[in-house]
């Protein structure tokens, strides 16, 4: 084999997913919902203005749990006028129990994510705060 040829395979099997995209995330946020855990990851400190994050649905033992399908509403009160709405689209990942949230919202601070299931895991939902930078 032609080292020229292995030094080529090396670089594409980095390239293309020799790390876990996982592995990069944080834990924000996580709040019990019944027999769920539900945990927010972003790649930083904060969920960005206009990103993307990651929601997962854990049980007891701390394994991935497939609750079907997800939507999420943000919130941000306003002292003395009606409260800020954001959109968070939320599409599964390959992974079951792990979603991809892309948000649009429109200034940093604390914001009240509201987020609604239905599927194998049964019907739930939850809130919870999230930083937004």
């Amino acid at each position: 084999m032609r080292p020229s040829f292995v030094i080529l395979v090396i670089l594409l099997v980095a390239a293309c997913g020799g790390s876990d995209q996982t592995a990069q995330l944080k834990e924000l946020q996580r709040v019990k919902a019944g027999a769920l855990d539900l945990v927010l990851l972003a790649p930083g400190d904060a969920i960005k203005q206009k990103g993307n994050f990651v929601l997962e649905f854990r049980d007891a033992d701390g394994s991935l749990v497939d609750v079907g399908s997800v939507t999420m509403g943000a919130s941000m009160p306003m002292p003395g006028m009606a409260p800020m709405f954001g959109e968070c689209l939320v599409t599964p990942s390959p992974i079951k129990g792990r979603y991809e949230v892309a948000s649009d919202l429109g200034m940093a601070g604390t914001w009240r994510l509201q987020i609604a299931w239905d599927g194998p895991a049964g019907k739930g939902s939850a809130s919870l705060p999230g930083s937004v930078l």
